[in-house]
């Protein structure tokens, strides 16, 4: 019976990484096309729970944004934001508790303080964004979504326009 042959593994050749375009790209502060994508999706949730019309999907999107908002908070980035956020996943919560009474999701109405919680919410993290790199935003929202999984918060879910009501832009 023969020794099964040795072969010395060869040495992996590194790939080519342009290491200062990567780090341009994660320092870089997001650029204004990139806030109102981003923001274009919060503003139509917010107008759709405005109207009383939203759906849960639609909701839960407010409510993840306001997460993420939270934790560009408590990372440091953008400070003294706290109590809108806190005051905003309240309305939001209720919001969530009220359509979902029968067991079914049926879309309610806002009360005031809520309307004003979610509409101030929504301005502020506009301004947020506008402070932030893309590799804080990254780390923000890979930090939420880390913690929802940990906390069996359900799957994860990427929405795309068309599931939470958005028309197709040409």
């Amino acid at each position: 019976m023969a020794l099964p042959r040795y072969r010395i593994p060869q040495r992996r050749q590194p790939a080519p990484v342009n290491t200062m375009r990567k780090a341009l790209q994660r320092a870089t502060r997001l650029t204004e096309s990139e806030i109102r994508e981003t923001m274009a999706a919060v503003h139509h949730c917010a107008t759709r729970v405005r109207e009383g019309v939203a759906t849960e999907l639609q909701v839960q999107t407010l409510r993840t944004t306001m997460l993420i908002a939270l934790e560009i908070e408590r990372l440091g980035y953008v400070r003294g934001m706290a109590g809108h956020i806190e005051a905003a996943l309240v309305a939001i919560k209720s919001v969530l508790d009220r359509g979902g009474e029968t067991g079914q999701w049926r879309p309610t109405p806002l009360r005031y303080y809520e309307l004003d919680a979610i509409t101030c919410m929504v301005d502020l993290h506009d301004h947020q964004l506008r402070q932030l790199s893309f590799a804080e935003l990254h780390t923000a929202t890979k930090r939420v979504i880390a913690h929802m999984q940990s906390q069996g918060g359900g799957e994860l879910v990427n929405a795309t326009p068309a599931d939470i009501g958005m028309e197709a832009t040409a």
